[in-house]
């Protein structure tokens, strides 16, 4: 199994199991929606999330980590990204750790930006 694929089932079932809480009482406020991407954006309304350009290959994992741990974010979607096995396994326990929602989009080329995601 490829480590972007192990990536997709794990975070699936992250989702809903360290997804948002429905609860307000256990959210004092909200938490960040961060996008490491090259071409895609979020919609214009979309308040919580923040975009950053997507940094050199060696540098995306260290990034995901910090963004995971800061603590301010509840999602954190990256584009076209292959972890290896080992950084899989980090980023699924530091996401179980603070409650993070891990998702790998692959966007698909000339196609308008069409995204292929593990749902």
């Amino acid at each position: 199994m490829l480590a972007n694929q192990a990536l997709h089932q794990i975070y699936s079932i992250n989702t809903l199991q360290y997804g948002a809480s429905q609860d307000a009482a256990t959210h004092q406020r909200a938490k960040w929606q961060y996008l490491l991407s090259d071409s895609i954006k979020f919609a214009s309304d979309m308040s919580s999330g923040i975009r950053i350009q997507k940094p050199i290959q060696e540098l995306v994992f260290p990034w995901v980590m910090k963004i995971i741990s800061s603590g301010e974010c509840q999602s954190v979607y990256i584009e076209n990204h292959q972890f290896s096995l080992v950084q899989t396994t980090l980023i699924q326990q530091a996401a179980q750790q603070y409650q993070v929602n891990v998702t790998v989009l692959d966007v698909i080329k000339d196609t308008d930006n069409v995204i292929v995601g593990p749902w």
